[in-house]
């Protein structure tokens, strides 16, 4: 007997944490997000919203690995979220540059992965960064969607072309998406350096 009700296709949602982070300030002038509902809303009613992986960076101090206490506050938080799955590269001072180091691989190794797996049947990005262009061009080989959800002066052309649908982030898409204040978590910014002169941004 066939079932006359229609499978929901699975959605995962991979988002770039500090490249968020850092559009949100920029055009919402805060960024402490529900991301749960964010999850939600672009997974829509009529999809299934499997997973959501939450990337970002973790400090390396003097060769030695440390996460602050406003970062470990916050990331504890986002490990309350049902679904919600963190992964940390880390970060270190190169020639007194700040780089990030293993989040473009983790994101693009997941993306792949559960691709294979066969765990989703859409993927959505949260980054218009264009170094996940071969992930991409992978997973739709395999036979799966990907959409790239960016703000329009964040996104790249690389990203632009190789996905299949392209949701343009405007500052109206968060409404109602904000942590209520008393609620408010802070968020350390990974790529401020941490100085009496030099504070860390947070989400506030």
């Amino acid at each position: 007997m066939f079932s006359i009700f229609k499978r929901k296709k699975k959605v995962m949602i991979f988002i770039d944490g500090s490249n968020l982070y850092h559009v949100l300030l920029k055009n919402c002038g805060r960024s402490d997000l529900m991301f749960s509902s964010f999850g939600k809303k672009l997974t829509g009613k009529d999809r299934e919203l499997k997973k959501i992986f939450y990337y970002n960076v973790k400090q390396e101090l003097q060769g030695k690995i440390k996460i602050p206490e406003e970062q470990k506050k916050f990331l504890k938080s986002l490990e309350k979220i049902d679904n919600l799955e963190v992964k940390l590269g880390i970060w270190k001072e190169q020639n007194g540059s700040i780089v990030e180091k293993g989040v473009d691989v983790l994101l693009a190794t997941d993306l792949v992965l559960n691709s294979v797996k066969n765990k989703y049947d859409t993927a959505i990005i949260v980054s218009g960064d264009g170094d996940f262009f071969p992930a991409i061009e992978a997973v739709k080989k395999e036979g799966k969607v990907v959409e790239v959800a960016a703000f329009e002066s964040n996104i790249s052309k690389e990203a632009s072309d190789s996905a299949d649908k392209v949701i343009k982030l405007r500052k109206s898409f968060f409404n109602n998406l904000w942590m209520p204040k008393k609620n408010n978590k802070r968020n350390y910014n990974p790529t401020r350096k941490n100085s009496s002169n030099n504070k860390r941004k947070l989400l506030v």
